[in-house]
Formats: C-alpha cells, structure tokens, sequence
C-alpha cells in the first residue's frame, strides 16, 4: 500500500483517493494463502471428481461384464437341460431297442452301433407311426448277417481263380523277392 500513497503524494483528494482504493482492494482482495488453500481445495475436489467417473465407468464395465456372464449361465443350464433330455431320450430308445433284440448277439459293436441309429431313425418317421418295435427291427435287419450265428458259417466272397502267364508269375515274384520258376 505504500507504494498506492507514493503515488498519490501530491493530488488533490489525494486521502479520499486513498480511502476508495482501499475499501475497492478490501472487497475484491484475497490473500495468497486463502487463494493456494481454495486452489489446492478445488484441484482435490477435481481429482475425486475424475476418481469418481473412473470408479463409475469400471462399475458400468462390471455390470455389463456381470450381465454377460448370467446370460451364459442362463444358455449353459439350458444346454445342459437340452443334453439332458436328450440323453434320456436316448436311454429310453436304448432300451426299447435291447429289448426287441433280445438274445441275439451282434456280430460286433459297430454293427450294433450302426442299426441302433437307423432304429431310432425309424422310430421317429411318419412311416412306422404304430408300428411296434419288434417290426421296425425286423424291417432293418432281415435277410443281414448282423448277429452271430454259430450254427451258420459267414458269407464270404470267394477269391476266385487268377490266371497268369509264366513270364507274368515270375515278374510278380522278382518284385516279391521270391525265385523265379523255370
């Protein structure tokens, strides 16, 4: 302030001057430790601001992270559901299907694979609607050599008779590794 009444030594009015300046600085004054007390207030209050958007946006992040893992749940109890069913379906069918086979057994276990997939083919198309299983099963194994059968020999195709040349033999057997016949 002392430099304010340096400056109005010699004016006329120079007290009243004074007085105005001063209440003026006295309203809109505020000391530099009230300004960097309110400035660091405010830079705290900011960052809590930024921390508070940031905590908000990862819980946003986490509720769509949550929603994403209860709707796979939700299609996982369903999937597990539908295997369910489906293997008891399944079980149900297989049963069936011991039952009219019977005593009968299978040539092997591919073979029995393989008719119980047509059996429970069949079973579900229109065709065989009221049929009994003892039918449809014949329908698929007549006239096939699908059991064992101690009593009857297996079919098998003969190998019939190769005929060849001498020269034609021994070229056949140098690649085999064999003598030549004379």
């Amino acid at each position: 302030m002392e430099w304010l009444k340096e400056v109005l030594k010699g004016l006329q009015n120079a007290q009243e001057l004074e007085k105005k300046i001063t209440e003026g600085i006295g309203k809109n004054f505020v000391a530099r430790s009230d300004f960097n007390a309110l400035n660091s207030t405010q830079k705290s209050l900011e960052g809590q601001v930024l921390q508070l958007q940031e905590e908000s946006a990862k819980e946003g992040n986490l509720k769509q992270r949550l929603e994403d893992l209860e709707r796979k749940i939700a299609l996982g109890k369903e999937d597990a559901m539908r295997k369910e069913r489906e293997a008891a379906q399944d079980a149900y069918l297989k049963k069936r299907f011991d039952e009219v086979v019977g005593e009968n057994q299978w040539r092997d276990a591919l073979t029995e694979k393989g008719v119980f997939d047509q059996f429970k083919t069949a079973i579900s198309l229109e065709v065989n609607r009221g049929k009994e299983d003892g039918v449809i099963f014949e329908e698929l194994t007549k006239d096939k050599n699908y059991f064992l059968n101690p009593n009857r020999p297996v079919d098998m195709l003969g190998m019939g008779h190769v005929s060849m040349t001498k020269m034609e033999e021994n070229k056949m057997r140098g690649l085999m590794g064999l003598s030549l016949k004379d």
